[in-house]
């Protein structure tokens, strides 16, 4: 399915399925006028290629399938899902 973008007053861009959950594969779902960014898939946090929130200070927070980990929890788990695409 394919995500629809809405902008509002403050700037804020949210890509959204038509059942409203936040979504966008190539890029964070939501991007707030703050500098705050977060990915999404299917409503979920998710990212597997860096952290799925980044603040605009500077923090992170890594996420897949809507579970939390910590970064080094994050990078044993990237790596596990790489090795069973492999096998």
């Amino acid at each position: 399915m394919k995500s629809k973008l809405t902008i509002d007053e403050r700037g804020t861009k949210e890509w959204r399925l038509p059942n409203g959950n936040f979504h966008k594969e190539d890029g964070p779902a939501v991007e707030y006028s703050n500098g705050d960014k977060s990915w999404y898939i299917n409503g979920k946090w998710h990212r597997e290629d860096g952290p799925a929130i980044e603040w605009g200070d500077g923090d992170k927070s890594w996420w897949i399938n809507g579970r939390q980990y910590s970064e080094r929890e994050y990078k044993i788990k990237i790596r596990s899902m790489k090795l069973k695409l492999l096998l």
